[in-house]
């Protein structure tokens, strides 16, 4: 179990996902921008103008339920890009009506399903990348 602002939220492992059910209305307000193609979502700056929260999607196979997605905080903590965003996922799948394949980030995977009383279940797994090593100094 989680206990977010939104109060008790039960998880579940089946040995792949990680798996939550939530309401879309306990998600942060973003702005969600539809691209024409996938490509299109990989293309996109890290910096792109306006405020608040950005999610950039794309259908990868709509019929399948395939999703191609970034998400821009667009904040000043130095974070430029979120590899795996719930919250975003839980306003995309409520905004279509239906279970989405969620490919974000470098590669992490979100999988979501509307259930019922407007509950959506959501699972995923996130990909890690190393960091980048800082500029060694060097002394003259």
């Amino acid at each position: 179990m989680v206990n977010p602002p939104a109060g008790e939220v039960w998880a579940r492992h089946d040995g792949e996902f990680t798996w939550i059910t939530a309401r879309p209305e306990w998600a942060p307000p973003r702005r969600l921008q539809r691209y024409a193609t996938a490509a299109e979502v990989e293309r996109a700056a890290r910096a792109l103008p306006g405020e608040g929260r950005l999610y950039a999607w794309a259908w990868e196979d709509e019929a399948a339920g395939r999703v191609r997605a970034r998400a821009f905080p667009r904040r000043d903590d130095g974070t430029t890009e979120d590899e795996a965003t719930g919250a975003a996922a839980l306003l995309l799948t409520a905004g279509l009506g239906r279970a989405l394949n969620i490919t974000q980030g470098r590669g992490s995977q979100i999988l979501t399903a509307p259930g019922p009383d407007g509950m959506i279940e959501i699972g995923g797994r996130v990909r890690f990348a190393p960091h980048a090593p800082h500029a060694a100094h060097r002394s003259h």
